[in-house]
């Protein structure tokens, strides 16, 4: 797993690749991927496929999938993609990403699995918290403090 730190010096071509997700750009990001590589990574290690995910580009995603993008890379802080589409309620995204293999209990740097930061960006909308339980997110496992957390989700009906 990645660690927190000082930015990863990454392919100068790759730095205009966020920039384009947000704009929706998909030919022009896959023009830059053909020559820098699909698992190439900006300052803080983060793919297109995580990129994608946080700027809810899901045709990108959807290809980049296709095209066989490590659904489980971990950005310097250890997130992955399920991380921020938790982050960023996309469930479009996170259903994509757990059909394609993506892993419910990888931990960032600081011991939490993508559930957990479902959990803390939830307020009243817990689709991604409901399809993440549902999915098989291990309940014991979310962070360093297992058991007060444990509790809060058990606490959610996800019926």
């Amino acid at each position: 797993m990645a660690r927190a730190g000082r930015p990863h010096k990454t392919d100068p071509r790759f730095d205009e690749v966020d920039w384009l997700i947000r704009q929706h750009d998909n030919e022009g990001v896959k023009k830059i991927l053909a020559e820098t590589g699909i698992e190439s990574t900006d300052d803080y290690l983060r793919t297109a496929l995580i990129l994608a995910t946080l700027r809810k580009n899901e045709d990108l995603l959807g290809w980049l999938i296709e095209q066989g993008a490590n659904v489980n890379h971990q950005d310097r802080n250890g997130d992955s993609a399920l991380h921020f589409a938790g982050q960023e309620k996309n469930e479009d995204a996170a259903r994509m990403l757990l059909k394609a293999g993506a892993d419910l209990n990888l931990l960032d740097v600081y011991g939490n699995a993508p559930l957990w930061r479902a959990v803390f960006h939830a307020k009243d909308d817990l689709r991604i918290v409901k399809l993440y339980v549902q999915e098989g997110a291990n309940l014991s496992g979310l962070n360093d403090y297992p058991e007060p957390f444990r509790k809060v989700i058990e606490s959610i009906s996800i019926g």
